[in-house]
């Protein structure tokens, strides 16, 4: 039972201290405590807000981004898409215009041919 005594004594002393700290502070503070209170819950709040929005703008700001990339992505790849069917046409009307080219000398030595004889 001693120790039961012993422990509410520190219990009692540190409630009779927290007491003295508060009546200092607030003979120190006063009245201008809960103003200082409601301040910094006006501040607390408006940072909370602030950080909501900048949250939120950074959100939207990534999407907006991600969707230009992906469009940016579409359009070259339609480029390149036209790029190289652009290049594989020119390249047919090269082989046409050789094999042409192949046909008419073919058809000059068959006149030169017919021509000797």
């Amino acid at each position: 039972m001693e120790k039961n005594s012993e422990n509410k004594q520190p219990v009692v002393e540190n409630h009779k201290i927290d007491d003295r700290i508060a009546a200092v502070r607030d003979l120190i503070f006063g009245e201008n405590m809960q103003q200082y209170s409601s301040e910094f819950a006006d501040v607390y709040d408006k940072i909370k807000t602030l950080k909501e929005q900048t949250d939120k703008n950074i959100s939207e700001s990534v999407t907006n981004l991600e969707n230009k990339l992906a469009d940016l992505e579409s359009l070259m790849e339609h480029k390149f898409q036209d790029l190289n069917d652009d290049l594989d046409k020119r390249l047919a009307d090269l082989d046409d215009e050789k094999a042409d080219r192949k046909k008419l000398g073919k058809a000059l030595e068959k006149i030169a041919l017919m021509l000797q004889e």
